[in-house]
């Protein structure tokens, strides 16, 4: 059984479309299947994600979580950078209109210390916000609300990508 839904506060339009596929006979939910080398990758990866939104850093945490990552979390510009002074992760998915700076800064703030991989996740898809986060070193722009597999392809794509 296959049942799709958006994922969204009552009072906004949705974040992202979730479609959850139940692999058992029983009225249980799973994530959509991971195979090849994502779930490979999943299996050791830490994901950094950093929304003010917090539904959608809510749902980004859960799915990824599903997905198999270790998941790491923050609201902010400066959460972010306390977090990544503590923490190793892999891979950053940062929205870009953050309250107390932009994902663009924080990550040229984390390029100075290492080079991280990274992902924009913003509401905002016009082509110049596209070629800013570009830019700034964002591998991808996915555009609010992102699907799962759009999310999927540009993970695996950053990991083909990075050594």
């Amino acid at each position: 059984m296959e049942v799709t839904y958006p994922v969204f506060a009552p009072h906004e339009r949705p974040t992202f479309w979730a479609t959850l596929v139940s692999r058992r006979k029983r009225k249980v939910a799973a994530a959509p299947e991971v195979t090849g080398s994502l779930a490979a990758a999943a299996e050791k990866r830490c994901i950094l994600v950093v929304d003010d939104h917090d539904d959608t850093l809510f749902s980004m945490k859960v799915l990824l979580k599903r997905l198999g990552f270790e998941v790491l979390s923050a609201k902010n510009m400066n959460d972010a950078l306390h977090i990544a002074e503590k923490h190793h992760f892999d891979i950053l998915l940062s929205d870009i209109g953050l309250p107390d700076g932009s994902g663009l800064e924080l990550l040229r703030h984390l390029r100075t210390r290492r080079d991280v991989p990274a992902l924009a996740l913003s509401g905002f898809g016009m082509d110049e916000d596209i070629e800013r986060s570009r830019n700034a070193g964002f591998a991808d722009h996915l555009v609010k609300p992102v699907s799962i597999d759009r999310l999927q392809r540009a993970i695996a794509d950053l990991e083909r990508r990075s050594p």
